[in-house]
């Protein structure tokens, strides 16, 4: 009797349905785990897919929460705006600011440009009204003129938008990086607009005098003269710091700096509309920029060779970026 005979027929057939089952599971791995080679085409498809964006998803994200240089890229809007009108699922909900209900639908919510510049409005009266105590008129009569610049302002921004409603650029494709380049000169634009929406030429900057009185005027003034002179020193500490540990400074050398940089206060933007003015970066570049306009020959006496040859090029780096620290809006502008 041979070898194979003598093994009972129940452990012989379980072995046979182990054989059986070890191979199936063989064959089925083999094709699961092979490697199916993706179409060129297809592969190329998908990379460009992966860097199409769209612009009119992201004008008011850029617009209103991105400033400076800053650009972002988030998801799509839910409703479009078009020519001051926003549209959602098709129906026009919105006509230049003013929503429209359907009977028995619930009041669809107010234009983004509407909601946003209002905020900041009421942001600027709430501190004018903190500095001088307006009346009950005269907080009425600043709030119709604000009111009036923003739709001006709103219309302007819903026809910019309108025009990037829909439109998506592959950043893969000269013309569509032709396009977001477009789109973000277009969008800086309007950060300008929204920037200086109450300045000079602006129907709240006109009635803002006529409607004070002289004890009032005199309030705001003292009021933003405050600010501007804690924020400026608050700056020039901070970067000095920065300095001493570059340049090894002794106390006297460090006075001189920051004397110096404090009696040349720059006329800083204080108001709601430039949030730049928290851009540490921008910060550290506008203290070197005043630093470069100081009288240097008592700083280079004080100064070692080797400590004025690094100074020298701070100031020669705040020199070079007056026009972009001009740009942001962190200082008022200047005088036609």
């Amino acid at each position: 009797m041979d070898e194979v005979s003598r093994i009972p027929k129940h452990v012989l057939l379980g072995g046979w349905a182990c054989l059986w089952v070890v191979a199936l599971g063989s064959m089925v791995r083999g094709e699961d785990d092979r490697v199916l080679e993706e179409p060129a085409a297809a592969r190329t498809e998908a990379e460009q897919q992966q860097n199409l964006i769209d612009l009119g998803a992201n004008f008011d994200a850029n617009l209103f929460e991105q400033q400076g240089n800053g650009w972002v890229l988030r998801g799509n809007n839910v409703g479009l705006q078009l020519q001051g009108r926003l549209i959602i699922n098709g129906r026009v909900v919105m006509n230049r600011g003013r929503p429209i209900a359907a009977e028995g639908e619930e009041q669809p919510p107010e234009s983004p440009t509407f909601a946003r510049a209002r905020a900041l409005a009421e942001k600027r009266l709430a501190r004018i009204d903190d500095a001088c105590e307006l009346t009950a008129e005269q907080r009425h009569t600043l709030r119709l003129a604000v009111e009036s610049d923003i739709r001006r302002f709103a219309a302007a921004i819903d026809t910019m938008r309108g025009t990037y409603a829909g439109v998506r650029v592959n950043l893969n494709d000269p013309e569509g990086q032709k396009k977001w380049h477009q789109f973000q000169q277009d969008v800086q634009q309007c950060r300008q607009q929204l920037r200086t929406l109450f300045d000079s030429g602006s129907l709240f900057a006109g009635v803002l005098p006529a409607t004070l009185d002289a004890r009032q005027v005199a309030a705001i003034e003292a009021e933003v003269g405050a600010r501007r002179s804690f924020r400026w020193r608050a700056m020039v500490i901070s970067t000095v710091a920065k300095m001493d540990d570059m340049l090894g400074l002794n106390q006297k050398q460090h006075d001189l700096i920051k004397e110096a940089l404090l009696a040349r206060a720059p006329a800083l933007r204080i108001d709601e509309l430039t949030p730049e003015q928290e851009n540490a970066h921008l910060q550290l570049n506008l203290v070197y920029m005043v630093l470069s306009g100081v009288d240097t020959k008592g700083l280079k006496a004080a100064m070692s060779d080797r400590q004025w040859k690094t100074l020298a090029l701070l100031m020669n780096q705040g020199r070079s970026m007056r026009s972009w620290i001009e740009q942001q809006g962190i200082l008022e502008p200047k005088a036609p």
